[in-house]
């Protein structure tokens, strides 16, 4: 029997017999496995009525008010779960996470080292509270987190990532190149470990290594503006300007119009003075404003001086 058919024999027992509350209960976690989530919450709420003390209805109750988005309900139902039972580590958990999606942070972190006292190797943890510092700006009770989690998983390449981030913001460069290293030995595919090593490059002013890296990002991400407009500045920097058109037109030609783009395309016919082309791209990126990230101020001052500039230089040829 699959899950639809369960679903239907579950339904049309509790249909037949309302106070089936095990077939209800059963229906009510199918449900939400199969992301019939609110029938599912329509089974919930009747259970809790009738079995006010039990913990594990709250605890799905509280995963079926977050998958429909109601942060607040899911809150108080994971309150009510730990209230009834507060030693089942999984429950504290939820709750820490629903604290924190709720800007409770104090009240997050409280809840997950109570998760720790009963489980002590809970890697997920120690990286949850590692992430509630990191956003806090406490780096290095951040680090700390982050390193007590790898140590409980090494496997965990987030892990690693975030760690590796930490390092980068104290300036500690090689440790962070050594975790996201790590990252991409985990997780090959991992595309933001490749974009985060070719920044550094790209800081130490190592063009080489930071194009092959950006290169690599977007292999394993096509969608990754961000690493294809970096590369982009790179090619211009690096005076490039015949691969800086190549890229940015088959960019162009695969997102559609972008502010951003038609103003590096802009930039690099300037800077090969084909200046008639310089002006329509910067026309280009100011008639896209909502896609150029660039200070919109700048780039008109930039058209207009252009502009005016071209009229000058038309009136000394008259």
């Amino acid at each position: 029997m699959n899950e639809l058919q369960r679903f239907e024999n579950l339904k049309k027992t509790v249909e037949n017999d309302p106070t089936n509350f095990q077939a209800r209960r059963e229906l009510a976690v199918l449900c939400l496995d199969l992301g019939f989530d609110q029938v599912a919450m329509k089974h919930l709420s009747y259970l809790t009525g009738v079995f006010p003390d039990d913990a594990n209805l709250f605890f799905n109750a509280g995963i079926c008010w977050e998958k429909l988005k109601h942060p607040k309900y899911a809150l108080n139902a994971y309150r009510k779960a730990v209230e009834l039972k507060g030693d089942d580590p999984d429950f504290l958990y939820n709750l820490a996470l629903s604290c924190e999606a709720n800007g409770l942070d104090d009240e997050a972190i409280l809840n997950l080292k109570k998760v720790i006292c009963i489980k002590n190797d809970d890697s997920n943890a120690f990286f949850s509270i590692g992430v509630i510092y990191a956003k806090r700006g406490e780096v290095q009770n951040a680090i700390k987190c982050f390193k007590k989690a790898i140590v409980n998983n090494y496997s965990d390449y987030f892990a690693h990532f975030h760690l590796a981030q930490q390092y980068k913001k104290i300036g500690q460069i090689e440790n962070a190149l050594e975790e996201y290293s790590k990252v991409i030995e985990l997780s090959p595919d991992y595309s933001w470990a490749y974009y985060n090593i070719a920044q550094i490059y790209w800081e130490r002013k190592d063009s080489q290594n930071a194009i092959l890296m950006l290169r690599k990002t977007i292999e394993r991400n096509k969608k990754d503006i961000a690493a294809c407009k970096l590369l982009a500045q790179i090619y211009i920097a690096t005076e490039d300007y015949k691969q800086a058109l190549r890229f940015i037109s088959a960019v162009l030609k695969q997102f559609g119009d972008s502010g951003d783009f038609y103003y590096l395309l802009a930039k690099t016919y300037e800077k090969i003075k084909n200046y008639e082309l310089y002006v329509q791209n910067l026309e280009l990126a100011l008639k896209n404003e909502l896609t150029l990230s660039y200070n919109h101020t700048s780039v008109k001052k930039e058209l207009m001086q252009m502009q005016k500039n071209s009229s000058g230089a038309k009136q000394d040829v008259n």
